[in-house]
């Protein structure tokens, strides 16, 4: 191209010569040609001059910043043909796959995609122009490792040829997030899960603790209101000799009996009656027990023992397990009015952790299991979950007092175990008990039962009754001075130390376990025997509090349960002075 100053068009200037107008329209169609190879890209380089001279661009210097962009960008990048040849990539989507670029560009894409996603390459290569396809995929590196991409492809327009761009975005770091949120969201759940599940163990026991204080606290006033009514009832059984009136008092002793018997089923749910464990073998126990089970459970109920073999001793009180099977039997049959079987399981376990149905915790250790099994109509989750609650029956009105499970429940808990209820709705019961294993070198033999002592004149024996309730202080006096004895009272333990102290010399204390003034019957007795080694000493209770079943053991003090018998009364008094005696005179 010239840089010929263009001509003057000016008044006075001067017209070119033909020749002149023949190079002016060469120049012309040249810069018109230059032009439009510049527009076509036709051309290697750019000529622009400047003040510091003439400069070439070509077109390599003009699209480097492009490609450094391309090569540096997170992303892989490549261009395809459309049948899906790669024509360009990047050194990022190299890395991906871990290859070198000479052996990625020029093959066919789909072979360095997972099988399982060409078809899905296949219709993003058929798309139209006209929108970007997009999908999520694996690529195959050559470790053999997968690696999920994001990838987008958009048609590049061109004269009569198609070239697809596409941008491939690693997706390995966002799945390994994913990986790590979801995991924590699964942990999360399940500490939300556990702590909901602890909690409402908290709440269960906290209510089984808080029913059990009130229904102990029932049961202690109401043995003491059934002893005064039973010792009443026994004088005037002992001072009329109407027929009449002896029906009618010995109704009133049955029915003191079954308050008895249902006294001492609330205090064995609240954890306070008097146990006697001894070592037995809970395999021998259910073998005295078989003719008992066949006879409760009728004809209808097939029972079956599966007995483990050597299992190990526990410390049990024989008698209130003989009478928690028994209950469970009697369940069974309730459950099962058109006949059915039922199954009892001796086994030796080794808790690790928690049964998954327990209401509380167990400690971990060895276990002697009894699992008694029944083929009944079950129980819904609502219903299993209040089945150790007092008081609550399914059982018609007069058919149940709700108390069996709750005083099993009672029971386990006081000897140290736990029993689990799993159960459904037509599928059946099981209750299974756990008992800690005694081990063999720890053995306790069973305690023998003394025989009564022989009744006898009381010799004018001086007695001191100790007991915070007035009816039944008074009662205890009437019995006793009618028995001969000479009886003084207290209405506490400071007071009965008053007298003592004081100098009031007696033969036997008789005291009441549970009183007021911060002095207990087990507390009395202490302070007692640092006084006077010697002197006898029996105690009463509607309840036995577990604060003092250690100074209980250590004092090894008779206690005789209310409501009792005059005769019991008694018979405990004479036993102890007896055993005095042969130990040497009260000191």
């Amino acid at each position: 191209m010239s840089n010929s100053p263009p001509l003057a068009d000016t008044p006075g200037a001067l017209h070119p010569l033909p020749g002149e107008i023949d190079e002016l329209k060469a120049r012309l169609a040249e810069a018109e040609e230059t032009l439009h190879a510049i527009r076509q890209g036709e051309v290697d380089a750019v000529l622009v001059k400047g003040e510091a001279g003439a400069q070439v661009y070509t077109l390599l210097n003009a699209d480097r910043p492009y490609r450094n962009i391309v090569e540096r960008m997170q992303e892989g990048a490549l261009t395809l043909t459309p049948d899906g040849t790669i024509l360009y990539a990047n050194q990022r989507l190299a890395s991906f796959l871990g290859l070198a670029l000479p052996s990625i560009v020029g093959q066919k894409f789909a072979q360095f995609v997972a099988a399982d996603d060409r078809t899905s390459l296949n219709a993003l290569l058929a798309e139209s122009s006209e929108t970007a396809g997009k999908a999520e995929l694996a690529l195959c590196a050559a470790d053999g490792a997968a690696v999920p991409v994001y990838l987008s492809l958009v048609d590049l327009a061109d004269e009569g040829q198609k070239i697809i761009s596409g941008i491939v975005t690693d997706l390995r770091w966002q799945k390994q997030r994913l990986r790590e949120l979801g995991d924590a969201n699964a942990k999360l759940i399940a500490t939300m899960v556990e702590r909901d599940a602890v909690e409402e163990k908290l709440r269960q026991a906290e209510k089984m603790e808080a029913v059990g204080q009130l229904t102990a606290g029932i049961a202690h006033d109401f043995n003491n209101l059934l002893l005064v009514i039973a010792g009443n009832l026994e004088l005037f059984h002992a001072r009329t000799s109407d027929k009449w009136l002896k029906r009618r008092v010995e109704a009133g002793q049955r029915a003191v009996e079954r308050g008895s018997r249902l006294t001492h089923q609330l205090l064995a749910f609240a954890r306070r009656q008097t146990l006697r464990p001894h070592s037995i073998s809970v395999n021998a126990l259910l073998r005295e027990l078989d003719p008992l089970l066949h006879s409760a459970l009728g004809g209808g109920i097939r029972l079956a023992f599966v007995l483990g073999e050597e299992l190990p001793p526990c410390l049990v009180d024989s008698a209130e397990l003989q009478a928690a099977i028994l209950n469970l039997a009697a369940n069974a049959k309730d459950a099962m009015p058109d006949g059915g079987s039922l199954t009892i399981t001796t086994e030796e376990v080794e808790v690790v952790g928690q049964p998954e149905s327990n209401a509380e915790s167990i400690r971990g250790g060895g276990y002697v299991s009894i699992v008694v099994t029944d083929s009944g109509c079950g129980m819904s989750p609502e219903i299993r979950a209040r089945a150790c609650d007092p008081f609550f029956t399914t059982k018609e009105m007069g058919k149940g007092t709700g108390l069996g499970l709750s005083r099993i429940y009672g029971f386990m808990c006081q000897s140290g175990g736990q029993v689990t209820i799993e159960s459904g709705v037509g599928v059946g019961t099981s209750v299974r008990l756990f008992f800690p294993r005694l081990e063999r070198s720890a053995l306790v033999s069973q305690p023998v039962t003394a025989s009564a002592a022989p009744r006898r004149s009381p010799l004018a024996r001086r007695v001191l009754v100790v007991e915070d309730d007035p009816d039944v202080r008074e009662l205890m006096v009437e019995l006793l001075e009618g028995f001969g004895y000479d009886v003084f009272a207290a209405e506490s333990g400071p007071g009965a130390l008053t007298l003592l102290d004081g100098g009031l010399a007696v033969d036997l204390v008789v005291s009441d376990v549970l009183m007021p003034d911060g002095l207990s019957g087990f507390q009395l007795a202490l302070e007692i025997r640092r006084r006077s080694p010697r002197l006898p000493i029996v105690l009463t209770s509607g309840m036995t509090d577990p604060a003092y079943t250690a100074a209980d053991a250590m004092l090894d003090l008779p206690i005789l349960r209310k409501p009792y018998r005059c005769e019991a009364l008694q018979q405990a008094i004479e036993a102890a002075l007896d055993a005095a005696s042969r130990d040497g005179s009260p000191g």
